[in-house]
C-alpha cells in the first residue's frame, strides 16, 4: 500500500466520520450574493448562534471538525452556483466566541480588503485592524515590514473577523468586553497541499525579494487577541458533538449596508480583547 494511497484513505475516513456524525446538519453555508453580484468576488459564509457558550460545546478538535463540515457543504454548492474551478475557495475558517461561530471561506476573484477601500475615507474596521497590526509589527522589528498581509487579506480567517465587525447583533457591551475567542482553518493549502486542518499563514517570518518582512494571519490574530487553536494530530478524532447542539443560522455579507461612520477619535475594538480608553487623536501622518 503506497503512502499516498494511505494518506488519501485516512483523509476520507476522517471526512466520513465528520459527515455521518451530523448528517442532517445544514450549517447554512452559501454563496455571498452581495459580494458576487456587486464586487465579482466569491466567498461562502454563515453565522451560527447556539443556546450555550461555544467554549463548553466544542473542543478545539471539534471546532476543526465544524470547519471541515462547512468546507464540505461549500464544495457541494459550487456546481449549482456555477463557480468555475479557478474561482472556488479552498479554505474555510471557524471563529468561536460566546454563543456564536462565524464561518467563512477564503476569498476568490481578486483582492478586496486593500483594493475596494483604497480610496475610501470610511475604511472597514478589519482594514484598520490590519493597518494597526502592521504598524505594531514595524515598531517591534529591526527590518522594514511589508505594508500588507501576505495574501493581501484574502484568507478565511480575515473574513470571519470582518463578519464579526459587521454583525449588528453584537452589542456595544459585548464589543467592549469580548469573550475569549478561538479560530481554526480547514482546507487545502496551495495547489499541491493536502486537505485537512491548517496552520494560520505567517508562521515562518521571512524577508521577501524587496527586503520586507512578511506577515499574515498568525500575527494578525495575535494582535487582535484571538487564539489560533492548535492544529490537531494527524489521527485526531474531529467528530462533532452528538447530539449536535441547537443553533440558528444567518449570513452576513462582506458588502455591508450603509452604516453611520464612527465618531471622530473612536477606535475599533479588537475582537478578542476588551476595549481601552480612547487615546487623544494624533496629527495625521503623511501619505506614503
Amino acid at each position: 500500500m503506497s503512502h499516498g494511497w494511505t494518506a488519501s484513505f485516512s483523509g476520507l475516513l476522517v471526512l466520513f466520520t465528520i459527515v455521518t456524525s451530523v448528517l442532517a446538519q445544514d450549517l447554512g453555508i452559501k454563496l455571498d450574493k452581495g459580494a458576487y453580484e456587486n464586487a465579482q468576488r466569491v466567498i461562502y459564509s454563515s453565522k451560527l448562534t447556539f443556546t450555550a457558550d461555544t467554549a463548553t460545546l466544542f473542543t478545539d478538535d471539534q471546532l476543526y471538525g465544524l470547519a471541515s463540515l462547512a468546507h464540505t457543504q461549500m464544495q457541494s454548492k459550487f456546481r449549482a452556483d456555477g463557480i468555475d474551478q479557478n474561482l472556488q475557495p479552498s479554505m474555510m475558517a471557524a471563529m468561536a466566541l460566546g454563543k456564536d461561530i462565524y464561518l467563512s471561506s477564503s476569498l476568490k476573484g481578486g483582492w478586496f480588503v486593500y483594493n475596494k477601500f483604497a480610496d475610501s475615507r470610511s475604511k472597514p474596521e478589519v482594514r484598520l485592524a490590519l493597518e494597526r497590526c502592521q504598524a505594531q509589527l514595524q515598531a517591534s522589528k529591526k527590518v522594514p515590514v511589508n505594508k500588507e498581509h501576505q495574501t493581501r487579506a484574502s484568507c478565511a480567517e480575515v473574513f470571519t473577523v470582518h463578519q464579526y465587525n459587521l454583525d449588528d447583533e453584537v452589542s456595544q457591551e459585548a464589543r467592549r468586553r469580548p469573550p475569549a475567542t478561538r479560530i481554526v482553518a480547514f482546507g487545502k493549502a496551495g495547489i499541491s497541499g493536502s486537505l485537512g486542518p491548517q496552520n494560520a499563514c505567517g508562521g515562518g517570518e521571512s524577508v521577501n525579494d524587496k527586503g520586507l518582512l512578511t506577515w499574515g494571519c498568525k500575527q494578525f490574530m495575535a494582535n487582535e487577541g484571538i487564539t489560533v487553536a492548535r492544529k490537531p494530530a494527524r489521527n485526531a478524532n474531529l467528530g462533532l458533538p452528538r447530539p449536535f447542539p441547537t443553533f440558528t443560522k444567518k449570513q452576513i455579507s462582506i458588502i455591508p449596508a450603509t452604516r453611520p461612520r464612527p465618531a471622530q477619535g473612536s477606535r475599533p475594538t479588537r475582537v478578542g480583547q476588551p476595549s481601552r480608553p480612547t487615546r487623544p487623536r494624533q496629527p495625521p501622518t503623511r501619505p506614503h
